[in-house]
């Protein structure tokens, strides 16, 4: 018999009883239940979260199993929500769970967002168009998003509340931007020390043709901890947000971290001048039509 006290009692200590009655109340929306999202649902559901809105098209592939929580034989070919979801409820079988199996798209921000109290950013490198309109839907309804991204064997983190700066300004985004711009000035704010270069081979982690980015499951698991970390604050008030221009990057492998303040995102000529590089390395050599 399933009894929450007990399963989330050794919470005790770290959590008060109105803390951890905060997290069993509230409804964390998570958009991408891939590689980040899928360890930030199971991280949040061992946390005690009562209420989720998971979001996600796409059923599970043998490349998948490298990185992402849900992935194994047993369900190969399965939608990833329905996976997730499964895994949620056999945490914590009181669970809400309601799953958004065509993921976010204009038709359903709005239902997705609706009655939550955070949003853990899962979408897709590639999908940037549906990114920066969870980013603008969430702040226009007073929303923090948490993004997370693996790099490598470490990750980085931005926080994006309502009253800091907003995602559009603090990645320098521009209406005439091409989908491809979008996607470099991403990757460029999103780590701008970039701190696994000394150990990365450029050509085979990145692709930007083939929509593909490597990574591994160190960087992963760290996404969920740190990430969960920062919704749990939200959720609770416990402890204190660091939102953006503020920018954690770590890397596991060579044991640095670094801690930055930008303080006008990513104008700045130096940031531009370190874009304009990155943008050499990273665009394909052919011609790059936006698709």
């Amino acid at each position: 018999m399933f009894d929450y006290n007990q399963a989330f009692d050794r919470n005790k200590g770290w959590l008060t009883r109105e803390e951890q009655d905060a997290l069993k109340n509230a409804t964390v929306a998570i958009a991408g239940v891939g590689g980040a999202g899928g360890n930030q649902a199971l991280d949040l559901a061992r946390l005690g979260v009562g209420g989720f809105k998971i979001a996600d098209p796409d059923c599970y592939e043998l490349t998948n199993f490298n990185r992402q929580a849900g992935a194994n034989m047993a369900t190969l070919g399965r939608r990833k929500v329905d996976v997730i979801r499964d895994m949620i409820l056999a945490i914590n079988p009181e669970a809400k769970v309601e799953v958004f199996p065509d993921g976010i798209s204009s038709a359903n921000i709005d239902r997705f967002l609706d009655s939550i109290q955070v949003v853990m950013d899962g979408v897709d490198f590639y999908q940037m168009p549906i990114k920066v309109m969870l980013f603008d839907k969430s702040r226009a309804k007073g929303l923090t998003v948490v993004t997370c991204c693996p790099l490598g064997f470490g990750a980085t983190l931005i926080v994006f509340t309502p009253q800091g700066m907003s995602f559009r300004n603090y990645f320098d985004l521009s209406e005439t931007d091409t989908p491809e711009d979008v996607s470099l000035k991403f990757l460029a704010g999103l780590s701008p020390s970039f701190l696994p270069l000394c150990y990365v081979n450029k050509k085979e982690a990145f692709d930007p043709k083939a929509k593909r980015g490597g990574s591994v499951s160190p960087g992963l698991t760290l996404v969920g901890s740190l990430s969960v970390t920062e919704a749990a604050k939200v959720l609770t008030g416990k402890g204190r947000l660091f939102p953006a221009p503020h920018v954690w990057e770590i890397d596991m492998l060579t044991r640095r971290t670094r801690i930055s303040y930008f303080a006008f995102g990513m104008k700045s000529p130096w940031q531009r001048l370190k874009r304009a590089v990155l943008s050499k390395v990273m665009r394909p050599k052919a011609s790059s039509t936006p698709q």
